[in-house]
């Protein structure tokens, strides 16, 4: 203590000289520093797994806050038009070999309603739905007659 009423403050924890940052690695060259002037660590603190990930974001000492996710919108969210979501079905079950030639037309048809009704509805949605799946049907139909007429004419070529 000096004299005259002033007083020397000093830190009461202990000297932290030629010590590195637990979190970055930075050498801490103050004698009373409590926190690291690169990443902002407690320096009191143990080292914690994630020490050097917060560290290299500047991120050491605050919490993390969750944000609300935006709201992710794809090409058919809006589809509410249940005749162009038959008619997608329609479209997957077709893809089988073969057997998927049953739902060909099936998908054209649920296709062309669903399109009438994104006409007469169109807050339900589904109209790009129904033009891919009726796209979509003649070309995989065209595809199973391919397999199909491939099927026939494989035995007639071992002749």
């Amino acid at each position: 203590m000096k004299s005259n009423g002033e007083r020397q403050f000093r830190n009461p924890q202990p000297a932290i000289r030629n010590q590195n940052c637990s979190a970055c690695g930075t050498q801490i060259e103050r004698e009373f520093a409590k926190f690291c002037r690169v990443c902002g660590k407690l320096l009191l603190e143990d080292y914690e797994p994630l020490d050097t990930l917060r560290a290299s974001y500047r991120l050491q000492g605050k919490s993390f806050q969750f944000e609300q996710k935006e709201k992710i919108t794809d090409l058919f969210a809006e589809n509410k038009n249940s005749a162009s979501l038959t008619a997608s079905a329609f479209v997957i079950y077709s893809l089988v070999p073969y057997l998927g030639i049953l739902f060909c037309p099936g998908a054209f048809l649920m296709g062309g309603i669903g399109i009438y009704v994104s006409y007469r509805k169109p807050f339900l949605g589904g109209g790009r739905t129904s033009i891919y799946s009726l796209a979509l049907s003649v070309i995989i139909f065209a595809i199973q007659i391919l397999l199909w007429w491939l099927l026939y004419i494989i035995p007639e070529l071992k002749r």
